[in-house]
């Protein structure tokens, strides 16, 4: 329950926001209803958490006086919020009209790998990390403040963030990694352990320097840290779950707004103002409503990988394949279209085209000179990545082209499936006859890709209920959602086929 709080004492009082005593709500410990008292595990539970309330109070308290100090600033009607298992959010504490803002939150309270707290010798580190890493570049700053203790001008910030990432597939067990059963994700996974290990599995020295405290910055304190991947793993999730890139910059780190959670349809967004950013509601706010941001038009793989978490029929989902012509000739055996013409079986002679059979044993698939001219304009080469999703593009404009163009009987058809606006389905630019045939092979490349996985959905639904860990139970879902955007992708394209049968 909200604490009663007056608008009089919200707009007129001193009294700090981080004082306020149910900022940090815990949940209620049954009791024993037979015998009307609580049972013994019922206390020792209820102390356990009342225990862990006070020192997020205390952390918060803490917390709180220095964001002021620093000169941040939070609407009267905002309060930080610590639910076990959930960790820190923010929340309306009364009504908030739309544009109102939330949070301001000046440069000094950022922290990046720009900042002032970052030394030479640490920078230098930083700049070996590649790209496709950039949650460690940030990782290997926050870590020295970590590091760095109180003498870290952000220990109180330091001190709020997780322990642990339970729902990072990087500290997944191997159990939990193989019930995910999506190979694109847990490469991805091995991909950042494999740097982790490299990087710093031998444990990685970084010494500030002795020229780190100068006349210029005498508060500095001098940090030599050996990193281990596990240190760096838990700071590369901070980062990656927190940052943001935006404004053009190198990713930042943003106290109080970073704990906002994800929605696609969010309540606040960020903006740069001079001076810092701010956080500002895009409509207006009920009291006790999540203040949530979007994290992005992301896929479950990308929430998971970077944020720990998936959102159920997530609209932007999407499963990865890839163009393989091997593949081509299986689905088009699955589709029955194992004898249908494609390929150098449309024969070139004297300026006349003429279809023949194309052997299903052909390793690949040997192109005419006008459907290879064709292919290169769509751009698509072999194993270059593909997406499906559940709706809108269900699969992957370029893989559609190029299966029209497979399919073509004749040059200009063969081009016009290159240059129209290809990821629409049922368009008029090529025969009804290679339009049904395009789109028989896309559904039989979806029903490959559900076949896949070694489980199906109602198998994932009672396997769900026995999951050995709540990470086995994250990744059996994640999954179940890349199989029911298979399901939606095959949906749509069932009935593009029937479209294009009945107006044949």
């Amino acid at each position: 329950m909200a604490e009663d709080v007056s608008s009089g004492e919200r707009e007129g009082s001193t009294r700090p926001w981080w004082r306020r005593p149910t900022l940090v709500t815990t949940r209620t410990v049954g009791t024993n209803a037979g015998s009307g008292e609580a049972s013994s595990s019922g206390v020792d539970e209820r102390a356990a958490v009342e225990a862990k309330e006070r020192v997020q109070s205390s952390v918060l308290a803490t917390f709180g006086s220095w964001f002021a100090q620093r000169g941040g600033e939070i609407h009267a009607s905002v309060r930080m919020v610590y639910r076990p298992g959930a960790g820190w959010a923010l929340e309306a504490d009364g009504e908030i009209p739309a544009g109102e803002r939330l949070v301001f939150l000046p440069t000094a309270l950022t922290l990046g790998c720009g900042t002032n707290v970052v030394s030479e010798p640490l920078r230098r580190v930083v700049e070996t990390v590649p790209d496709e890493f950039w949650s460690s570049r940030l990782g290997l700053v926050l870590l020295r403040e970590r590091v760095a203790g109180q003498h870290s001008p952000f220990a109180p910030y330091i001190n709020l963030l997780p322990s642990v990432h339970e729902g990072s597939p990087t500290f997944y067990p191997p159990d939990a990694i193989r019930e995910l059963q999506y190979a694109p994700l847990i490469s991805q996974v091995a991909r950042r352990g494999k740097f982790l290990a490299s990087f710093a599995g031998k444990g990685l020295t970084i010494d500030d320097g002795a020229d780190y405290v100068n006349e210029s910055h005498p508060e500095r304190r001098r940090v030599e840290m050996t990193i281990d991947a596990n240190a760096l793993g838990w700071a590369s999730v901070c980062a990656s779950s927190r940052a943001f890139k935006m404004f053009g910059r190198t990713p930042l780190l943003f106290p109080v707004i970073d704990v906002c959670n994800h929605s696609f349809e969010p309540s606040a967004k960020v903006q740069s103002v001079d001076g810092g950013v701010e956080l500002v509601t895009t409509r207006h706010l009920k009291a006790g409503e999540p203040i949530e941001l979007s994290y992005g038009n992301l896929s479950n793989d990308e929430l998971l990988l970077d944020y720990g978490f998936i959102v159920e029929n997530n609209p932007f989902d999407s499963v990865k394949l890839r163009w393989d012509l091997k593949l081509i000739h299986l689905a088009r055996e699955i589709g029955g279209l194992a004898t249908a013409p494609i390929g150098a079986a449309v024969v070139e002679k004297d300026g006349v085209h003429s279809a023949s059979p194309a052997s299903g044993d052909d390793a690949e698939i040997p192109l005419t000179s006008w459907q290879k001219a064709a292919m290169e304009r769509i751009g698509l080469g072999a194993n270059d990545e593909l997406r499906v999703r559940p709706s809108g593009e269900v699969m992957d404009k370029k893989a559609l082209a190029a299966l029209r163009v497979l399919y073509s009987k004749s040059p200009a058809e063969a081009s016009r499936a290159a240059d129209a606006p290809y990821g629409v389905l049922n368009t008029e630019v090529v025969s009804r006859d290679t339009e049904i045939k395009a789109l028989r092979t896309a559904m039989s490349l979806a029903a490959l890709a559900t076949g896949n996985f070694p489980t199906n959905l109602a198998q994932d639904h009672e396997i769900l209920r026995s999951a050995k860990s709540p990470q086995a139970a994250l990744a059996i879902r994640f999954r179940m959602e890349k199989k029911k955007v298979l399901r939606g992708c095959m949906s749509q394209l069932n009935k593009a086929i029937e479209r294009a049968v009945a107006s044949a």
